[in-house]
């Protein structure tokens, strides 16, 4: 029988980054993002389990050894990603504002901005090096892929039954943009942020001219480039977010406009949206320059945590502020160290190396303050990676470990983990009765039967494999129809008969009924 790895070999996944610190009721972008794929890292520790660690991250990667078993088709996008930025808008700054924008800059950005705040507001013009100068490498608007393969397929009078969003639908400002996001349109969502961002001066072709920026206008940048992360337009994703390089540059600072921010000191652009831009090299298949770039972020990040244990501010300067806002500020920054780590982790397993993901990973399961269930989390995690290292026993360990830690045999993430023990010893039978019981704990998760369908296509139940999938879709169509979902279940109809072609656009059909535009419809493997 063919390798786990290449029967199911799934199309790579990009997906974007949650913020960290965000307060309870927050009505940022980010908490409209759901999402149809996944990084690797979601496919060791949930997303819906990553918000608890407040580390989630996100890269392109090979699929793993058992990666049929491992994925979530389900999972979140960009979970509260720009909720940050979005805080960012407001005029009313806070000490914990000043804490969460914080960021030190280099020698070079130091000097421009110190220049800056010593010269009479206008009579200070900085070189072209010192800008940042983006814009749009994408002339118009994306299209509907699923409107288009629909007409193609079967006819113009299906797109009578398409009822989506697109750009000019909304109201042109970020309330518009939200709406977009929440319904699944992210290829429209994208055409809009290109409308906005060109009021900005920073449309197509005004690459190199120089623009002002805003934390609303980089906010607007965030939310599109994890869009095209999300919907793996790597080349436009690479070309327009060079301008940005690390975010240095001194018109990514308040400082650079006095006009108009007066002292406030820190970055305009969001951490999030920092940490992105380090990754983004992964998503274009280059993880060796992520995992610099990410290094260099965790090395700054450490240094801020160094200074505030001692007593200063983030960058090093004289800072006051109370005990209790010092001992936040260390939180938030030591969380923000952690996301860091988690997206070391995503570099290290897309470059097979499972010995660094896993001291990583040990390396935050030592820390003391985990709550039982998040350490549960990364025992998990680890658990996972040695699997996908070949060491069963040394997984089974860490599970155990994790078991005992929460003192809850019965959660489904328990079972699950079971579960993948199981398929590592080739015992499908158990492994589908392991991930049946998590099922029943967690109805909703598409991935536990997407793992149960291919424990009974490796006991030769092909046909059942196919009918529980297909179960799956009409019980709840909106949220079974995920990529990961359906590459599978037409890789099934293409083994289960000769002609799948019919079932096959039966999908396409409630694609165009029950979707947004973010599909891609590739995952058919329908042929023109």
């Amino acid at each position: 029988m063919a390798d786990k790895s290449s029967l199911f070999q799934l199309s790579d996944n990009i997906a974007g980054l949650s913020d960290d610190s965000k307060p309870s009721g927050d009505t940022g972008l980010g908490r409209y993002f759901s999402n149809t794929t996944h990084t690797i890292f979601d496919e060791i520790v949930p997303p819906e389990k990553q918000d608890m660690l407040e580390q989630p991250s996100a890269s392109a990667s090979p699929r793993p050894v058992f990666d049929s078993f491992l994925t979530d088709p389900s999972n979140s996008f960009l979970e509260n990603s720009l909720s940050d930025a979005a805080e960012q808008v407001s005029d009313h700054v806070t000490a914990s504002d000043i804490h969460r924008d914080a960021w030190i800059p280099s020698d070079q950005t130091k000097k421009v901005l110190a220049s800056i705040a010593t010269s009479t507001p206008g009579s200070n013009f900085p070189d072209r090096e010192n800008l940042t100068m983006p814009g749009l490498t994408l002339q118009g608007d994306l299209t509907d892929t699923t409107k288009e393969a629909a007409i193609h397929f079967l006819g113009e009078e299906e797109n009578i039954h398409r009822n989506v969003l697109t750009a000019s639908d909304v109201t042109q400002d970020e309330r518009g943009l939200r709406n977009l996001i929440q319904t699944g349109c992210y290829r429209a969502a994208i055409n809009l942020t290109g409308r906005l961002l060109a009021i900005y001066g920073q449309g197509y072709g005004k690459i190199n001219h120089p623009s002002k920026h805003t934390p609303h206008s980089l906010q607007l940048w965030f939310t599109r480039l994890a869009l095209l992360a999300k919907l793996k337009h790597v080349e436009v994703l690479e070309n327009e977010s060079k301008p940005f390089g690390n975010l240095d540059k001194p018109d990514m600072f308040f400082t650079f406009y006095p006009e108009l921010y007066g002292t406030r000191p820190g970055s305009m652009a969001c951490f999030a949206f920092r940490l992105l831009l380090a990754e983004i090299p992964a998503y274009c298949n280059k993880p060796r320059v992520a995992l610099d770039n990410l290094h260099k972020v965790l090395s700054t990040v450490k240094q801020i945590i160094k200074n505030l244990k001692k007593g200063f501010g983030e960058d090093g300067g004289r800072l006051k502020f109370t005990p209790t806002e010092r001992d936040d500020a260390i939180r938030l920054w030591v969380g923000r160290e952690s996301r860091v780590l988690i997206s070391v982790v995503n570099c290290a397993l897309t470059l097979k190396n499972y010995i660094l993901a896993v001291d990583i990973l040990e390396s935050l399961s030592e820390g003391t303050d985990w709550n039982p269930e998040q350490r549960q989390i990364l025992k998990s995690a680890i658990g996972r990676v040695l699997l996908l290292l070949g060491d069963v026993s040394a997984a089974e360990k860490q599970f155990a470990d994790g078991r005992e830690s929460f003192q809850n045999p019965s959660n489904s993430k328990e079972l699950t983990d079971r579960g993948l023990m199981a398929v590592a010893q080739n015992a499908f039978q158990e492994a589908y009765n392991c991930f049946k019981k998590a099922s029943v704990l967690e109805p909703s998760n598409i991935m536990l039967v997407n793992n149960m369908a291919v424990c009974l296509l490796y006991n030769g139940q092909l046909q059942a494999a196919v009918h529980l999938l297909e179960s799956a879709l009409v019980r709840n169509p909106t949220k079974g129809l995920q990529e990961a979902l359906l590459l599978n279940i037409c890789t099934l109809y293409e083994l289960h008969t000769t002609h799948s072609t019919q079932p096959k656009l039966h999908l396409l059909r409630q694609l165009n009924r029950y979707k947004g535009d973010a599909i891609a419809v590739q995952c058919l493997k329908l042929s023109l």
